[in-house]
């Protein structure tokens, strides 16, 4: 059985990894971020099997809102910053299926050879 302490201990490694996502999503390392996310999952999955077996004392969910705030407030700040470039990759896409929908209606071959 773990302790608070512990408890607490896997919510300061998921504040850790959030914080070191939004590092990665400023710094543009996609491949870092990705890394990072599947860590933050695992980390998540193992933390919601134990958190609600504890009662918590006034200063204890303190602490625990605390660190659920600043894990939302870098999680938002990510989305800020991966929403647009989500978007441009979208239209990206969009518009290369588009290329390739005329290529094929039009019976064109792609540069690629595909």
């Amino acid at each position: 059985m773990e302790t608070v302490e512990q408890l607490f201990l896997r919510y300061e490694a998921i504040a850790k990894v959030v914080s070191e996502m939004l590092g990665a999503a400023r710094a543009d390392q996609w491949s870092a971020l990705i890394q990072l996310q599947e860590q933050y999952t695992q980390l998540v999955d193992s933390l919601r099997p134990v958190d609600a077996t504890f009662d918590l004392d006034e200063g204890q969910r303190v602490r625990k809102h605390e660190l659920i705030r600043h894990i939302l407030a870098d999680d938002a700040a990510i989305r800020d910053l991966i929403t647009p470039r989500l978007a441009r990759l979208s239209a990206l896409l969009a518009s290369s299926r588009h290329t390739r929908a005329l290529q094929d209606m039009y019976g064109v071959k792609s540069r690629s050879g595909t």
